[in-house]
């Protein structure tokens, strides 16, 4: 339905009523409530009671194009029924981002809308920047209400290649009691080519338009970290695969290794996922493990002559993991990669 300045309307989730008193964009208006505040509100969450007369204003007056240097964050509340759902808790609670392109019709020319995601019972006090030159630049600071989504940012179509890793940090606070959440400050990374296809925008309901909606952080995800040794002795059981008589794998000999047959995987999870957000260290280790068992049974099977394994430094876990597996198996040599090529984050595998 479309709006026009001055008229009447009330609000479809929430008691009260107001005036439209300003066009920002296609979705929503500015609303002055009978205090003579104006709040932004999005026009599927109004009813129109009866139409206003409207006033003579000049044209470029009544829409107001949001530009990246301009911008204001606009709530939309989720639906009544999204709320209730949240709040009895039958999902995660999350932050997550979306983008949605203003012109859906022409996804290839369209700026894109960048969206903040509050799907949680607190108040969040945030920040947005975007990693440029080496450095993060703020963007956008602000509050969001429980269960709300802010636009924050339209992004140029033209500026899309350099926006691929930006930041969200957040406080999260709540004037009734509340368990203590810690703050967070999580990076983001978004392959900008996603953003030219049409199919990665879908039906949600948290914004009124097609979105890629991109998790950010989930509450309580600290809960699952008493279980991380557990996780890694599952993934010992489920890659090693070792016999009921426990006696070592064995390679499978061939008369022939191609010597041209080399592998290189590199296990980072952020060259193995696209958004690993709100995963556990025990769930990123298991991803990277699933990864290393397949490419090691690919060389096996199709007589690789070497495999390398970028696993990088860290803490050594993983490394550890890897190593752990490549011992169970006979007639595999293995030793740390060129130190010249790779430091020290990479094991180099023999296949005889």
């Amino acid at each position: 339905m479309k709006f026009k300045i001055g008229d009447k309307v009330s609000f479809l989730n929430e008691k009260g009523e107001g005036t439209v008193s300003k066009i920002i964009n296609k979705t929503t208006v500015g609303i002055t409530i009978e205090d003579g505040f104006e709040i932004p509100y999005a026009i599927s969450e109004l009813v129109l009671i009866y139409g206003g007369a409207k006033p003579e204003l000049p044209v470029e007056n009544t829409v107001h194009t949001i530009l990246s240097s301009e911008i204001k964050s606009q709530p939309h509340q989720f639906p009544l029924e999204k709320k209730l759902k949240a709040l009895k808790k039958p999902e995660p609670e999350e932050i997550s981002v979306a983008f949605s392109p203003e012109k859906i019709n022409d996804i290839t020319h369209s700026d894109i809308n960048v969206w903040l995601i509050n799907n949680t019972a607190y108040q969040l006090m945030f920040t947005y920047s975007l990693f440029q030159n080496g450095n993060f630049k703020t963007l956008e600071t602000g509050t969001a209400k429980p269960f709300e989504s802010l636009l924050i940012e339209t992004v140029d179509r033209k500026e899309l290649s350099d926006f691929s890793t930006f930041k969200i940090e957040a406080l999260f606070f709540d004037a009734k009691e509340h368990e203590h959440q810690a703050p967070i400050s999580e990076m983001v990374k978004l392959k900008p080519i996603k953003l030219y296809k049409e199919n990665a925008f879908t039906e949600n309901s948290f914004i009124p338009e097609k979105a890629l909606i991109m998790d950010v952080y989930r509450i309580n995800n600290h809960s699952e970290e008493p279980n991380f040794q557990s996780k890694l002795d599952l993934s010992k059981i489920l890659f090693q695969k070792q016999s009921q008589s426990g006696s070592q794998k064995k390679s499978k000999q061939h008369a022939i290794n191609n010597p041209a047959y080399e592998m290189e995987i590199n296990l980072h999870i952020e060259e193995l996922l696209d958004n690993y957000k709100g995963m556990s260290n025990a769930e990123i280790i298991l991803v990277q493990l699933k990864h290393f068992q397949s490419a090691l049974d690919t060389s096996i099977n199709e007589h690789y002559r070497k495999l390398v394994i970028i696993h990088g430094v860290g803490n050594g876990r993983l490394k550890q993991e890897v190593r752990t597996i490549l011992s169970s198996y006979k007639n595999l040599q293995f030793h740390d990669a060129s130190y010249r090529k790779y430091g020290f984050g990479a094991t180099e595998i023999l296949i005889s």
